[in-house]
């Protein structure tokens, strides 16, 4: 058969053509260029891992003392000695008492973690402050007769109303941050943030550093309702929904430049991990190169795991097997982020949003083994690198802090060794020493036996013939000093609670002596100790909490799709260590002042809308779902109206004037 094609569909097959050449060309250069920026990631990743390699031993040990266990060397020591292996964890109590003191704190069912608040002077869309305006100078034109009144009269309406305007701008911008921040805390319960902030934590009271990643743009199947067109229902559809998650990342897996004291100062590298089959979903997807991926997955068959830092021990310790290279299923990679000029980005072959070769660009690059998957320039409006960093207890012009394990290293070290001694010696005290004269035993005599009803033999003549005026076998108990040890092990104790912070009482021990015996002094001693916790608390606050908030805040004020009822002008904050620390606290003063103002003269000053606000906060403080039983403002101005419209009603029915 014979095809006939008209020219437009000629055209149409030429450009195709044309358009397959040039890609096939460029995904023929695109390794060789690729491969260049995986050279150079591969160059700062081996000076990173030659850098870490203190930092590793430091996280190894901490995770070690959170478990309890002897390093290797330490047992062996032990075990050549002789004796007790026993291994007291004050530290693995410390660390989960701290853990559970922070979750306490951060992870309230009601509460955020943070607030969103408007600026002093918010600035709102134009049009908001307009039609404020409008109102107001329609007001006047209504009571005013010529022109010249009506521009005379708007200009004094509009003085006159000046702070009502302004005030009704500052209610607008506090409406629209308080749905910013509900829209902002849905993002955060769909990227898992909880469970991730969780294991955030965990890392925090235990290594001398933790790191939360986020946000990840991922694309994932959620629910949606839909119309449907033919019988016009809504009912529910399995879409594709672009989430922001959010992960925290293993200490043990990230690896600063030598340089870096703040994340952002200079570039990173986190080892992460891929499935063939997650590797594979990848190839087609923006961004990422599919030829490259195809070769990496080609020589994953081949193992890729030599070339990745040592970490035996960690999955030891974190109760994994330690796998052979050919045992190994996953695919390790590197993804660095940092600043790169942008002279470099275009010689590798990046030209993406480069529009200055002598400036410092934020990019991250994903190589896998020889070839790098992904390269791209950081989508951050701010160019952040989206890693958050938080220590125990900072040291200044370091990148990593000082552990908790660490802090109390040596006290933990003196109580085993005070606990190792206690049962040495209990032990040896627990049966009788026996001392035999070899002299006055028969040759072959069984002394290493001891029974009930032994019968001893002696002799009544020595070696040398003269008799003996000692007996051959002596019984004798060694000293026992328990309670020498005990007193010495429990100073050990009470000097780590003072090392490290985090008191026996704070997390449920009745040891408290003096003014912990009772309630107002339990409640001082525990706001007192609360105060190195306060610190931990801030610098999470300062350096994870509100960057990572304002991030999410900056994309959600450039997302179209976002509703343009809840942008305006506003500023992140964290809820305050403060402010979580005292919640009880809070909660009990704000009962109090509802009971002191319930009286007349007090309701009169301030009102039915201020007894509102007041139930709202003391509920919210609480932990109380206010919303369901505490009216809004609008819907309590509406409820007086109707009361007074049905007064007036009654009255009016009666013939008399209210009052």
């Amino acid at each position: 058969m014979l095809v006939v094609k008209n020219a437009e569909q000629l055209q149409r097959e030429d450009e195709a053509a044309k358009n397959a050449k040039i890609e096939a060309e460029r995904e023929a250069t695109q390794p060789r260029i690729v491969d260049n920026l995986a050279a150079h990631v591969h160059k700062c990743w081996t000076t990173a891992k030659s850098h870490k390699v203190d930092i590793a031993d430091r996280l190894t040990n901490c995770l070690r003392r959170r478990k309890g266990e002897y390093s290797p060397q330490k047992l062996a020591q032990i075990k050549e000695q002789g004796g007790s292996e026993i291994y007291m964890n004050l530290t693995g109590t410390k660390v989960h008492a701290a853990k559970a003191w922070l979750s306490d704190l951060f992870a309230s069912s009601n509460d955020r973690p943070f607030h969103i608040e408007a600026t002093p002077v918010p600035e709102l869309p134009p049009e908001i402050a307009q039609s404020m305006i409008s109102i107001a100078i329609q007001n006047a034109m209504m009571t005013a007769g010529s022109q010249q009144e009506v521009m005379a009269m708007t200009e004094q309406v509009l003085k006159q109303h000046e702070e009502r305007i302004k005030s009704e701008i500052n209610e607008e911008a506090e409406a629209r941050m308080e749905k910013m921040a509900e829209y902002i805390e849905d993002m955060m319960v769909e990227g898992d943030f909880r469970g991730e902030f969780d294991a955030f934590l965990d890392d925090l009271v235990t290594y001398p550093f933790a790191i939360l990643k986020g946000p990840i743009y991922r694309k994932q199947k959620r629910v949606k309702w839909v119309q449907d067109k033919q019988t016009g229902k809504h009912v529910a559809k399995m879409e594709d929904k672009l989430v922001r998650k959010f992960r925290r990342v293993s200490p043990f897996d990230f690896y600063p430049s030598p340089s870096t004291t703040n994340i952002g100062d200079h570039w990173h590298i986190e080892h992460v991990r891929f499935t063939p089959s997650t590797l594979t979903s990848m190839r087609g997807s923006k961004g990422y190169n599919s030829q490259n991926i195809a070769m990496a997955l080609n020589d994953h068959r081949l193992g890729l795991r030599q070339w990745v830092f040592e970490d035996s021990e960690r999955e030891r310790l974190e109760g994994k097997r330690n796998f052979n290279h050919h045992q190994y299923e996953n695919i390790d990679g590197l993804e660095f982020t940092g600043w790169i000029q942008g002279k470099q980005l275009l010689e590798w072959g990046i030209e993406q949003q480069i529009n200055d070769p002598y400036e410092e660009y934020p990019v991250t690059v994903v190589v896998v083994g020889n070839y790098t998957i992904k390269a791209s320039v950081n989508p951050d409006p701010n160019g952040k690198p989206g890693y958050y960093k938080a220590t125990f207890r900072s040291i200044p012009n370091s990148f990593c802090g000082e552990a908790l394990a660490e802090i109390i290293e040596d006290i933990q070290d003196a109580a085993n060794a005070t606990m190792r001694a206690l049962i040495n010696n209990m032990a040896i005290g627990a049966q009788p020493q026996i001392a035999i004269d070899l002299a006055q035993i028969p040759q072959g005599a069984n002394i290493t036996s001891i029974h009930p009803g032994k019968i001893w033999q002696f002799s009544s003549k020595g070696v040398n013939g003269a008799g003996q005026s000692k007996p051959g076998i002596n019984f004798f108990s060694p000293d026992i000093k328990a309670n020498e040890l005990l007193t010495v092990y429990e100073k050990f104790e009470r000097y780590a609670d003072d090392k490290s912070g985090i008191p026996a009482y704070a997390y449920g021990s009745d040891q408290a002596a003096g003014a912990g015996k009772t309630a107002s002094g339990l409640s001082m001693l525990m706001n007192a100790a609360s105060k190195s916790m306060k610190e931990v608390v801030r610098a999470v606050d300062i350096h994870v909490i509100e960057p990572l908030v304002s991030n999410l805040y900056t994309s959600a004020m450039i997302d179209p799709d976002v509703p343009e009822d809840i942008k305006g002008d506003a500023q992140v904050k964290a809820r305050g260590s403060d402010a979580l620390m005292h919640k009880e606290a809070t909660a009990m003063r704000q009962a109090e002042f509802l009971a002191t103002t319930n009286n007349p003269t007090d309701m009169q000053i301030i009102g039915l809308e201020g007894r509102r606000v007041l139930l709202d906060s003391a509920a919210k403080a609480a932990d109380l779902p206010s919303d369901r039983f505490v009216p809004t403002e609008d819907e309590l101005r509406q409820k007086l109206m109707q009361e007074m419209a049905a007064v007036q009603q009654q009255a009016a029915a009666q013939g008399q004037v209210p009052q």
